[in-house]
């Protein structure tokens, strides 16, 4: 077999765009220098989109809006997103990465929208994991999670970037969205020192068809050149979300991979589920697809 033949195909996986959406009015640095971590030996480009929404009122954002007319708003979104674009050019520009600043004009459309709209020419969306509570910020996430068809990685605040990570965890379940996480998520999987995939049994018929399913899902990924460990894990009155964070913290996991909303997000931001729960309190970077 001509193996250059294949080279592009194995470039093509990799993360090449990396948008890091900077919309509120101040700037987060966990996410710049998360995606310029991914960026730097996959010789990437990372893309800061900044701007503003008049579309809704952000409590967050709200002091650099004053009162008045929709030009008077617009104005001021356009002299914060200065202020912003000029402290990300200042953090950007030493950090020997491709990168790039792209403004959003269309201020009628929400933050989500914005988003959306602008990670259709991306690879990654990279996002700080925002503050507890039912806040904007969580909105947007769920709705960038399941609105983009991209995959998202939450950052926490506290991340400390680094090229490779040493360990990942895979928090695996046959659905969909689990199933297009491991994917997306195969170019860090190959460069990652370990990986772990976590499997949560909840009841006998699952335990009777794991060990068949773990096996195949070790085979399908030694295929791709990642050797992982199998954790089981049972449920035993500890949520699926409890569990995978109990299990990254005791396993010195550095980035976790997961589905992201596999039921309805509506349904898990009123009666809770795994992806709120890692949004609310994973202490390590998620990789999320929906």
């Amino acid at each position: 077999m001509d193996r250059t033949a294949i080279w592009p195909l194995m470039e093509a996986a990799m993360f090449k765009d990396i948008l890091v959406p900077q919309l509120w009015g101040d700037i987060s640095m966990a996410a710049l220098r998360v995606a310029c971590s991914i960026a730097v030996p996959l010789q990437g480009h990372v893309t800061a989109l900044v701007g503003g929404s008049v579309a809704s009122s952000i409590a967050d954002a709200r002091e650099y809006r004053p009162a008045g007319d929709y030009r008077s708003m617009c104005d001021s979104l356009e002299v914060t997103a200065d202020e912003v674009a000029r402290g990300i050019e200042d953090e950007l520009k030493f950090s020997g990465v491709s990168w790039g600043i792209r403004r959003n004009s269309a201020y009628w459309l929400t933050a989500s929208e914005i988003a959306i709209r602008h990670a259709r020419y991306a690879d990654l969306l990279v996002i700080e994991q925002p503050q507890a509570g039912l806040s904007p910020r969580r909105r947007f996430f769920s709705e960038v999670l399941s609105g983009a068809g991209r995959p998202v990685l939450l950052v926490p605040d506290s991340t400390v970037t680094s090229a490779v990570a040493p360990h990942v965890m895979v928090a695996w379940n046959d659905s969909r969205e689990g199933t297009r996480a491991l994917h997306d998520a195969m170019p860090l999987l190959r460069s990652a020192g370990s990986v772990e995939v976590l499997m949560v049994d909840e009841g006998l018929e699952e335990r009777t068809d794991a060990g068949h399913s773990a096996a195949e899902l070790m085979a399908h990924l030694a295929r791709h050149g990642v050797n992982v460990e199998i954790v089981r894990r049972m449920r035993s009155g500890a949520s699926v979300g409890q569990i995978i964070v109990e299990r990254a913290r005791e396993a010195g996991a550095d980035l976790v991979v997961a589905g992201g909303y596999s039921h309805p997000h509506l349904m898990e931001q009123r009666f809770g589920g795994v992806t709120q729960y890692l949004l609310e309190n994973t202490r390590v970077p998620v990789f999320f697809s929906h």
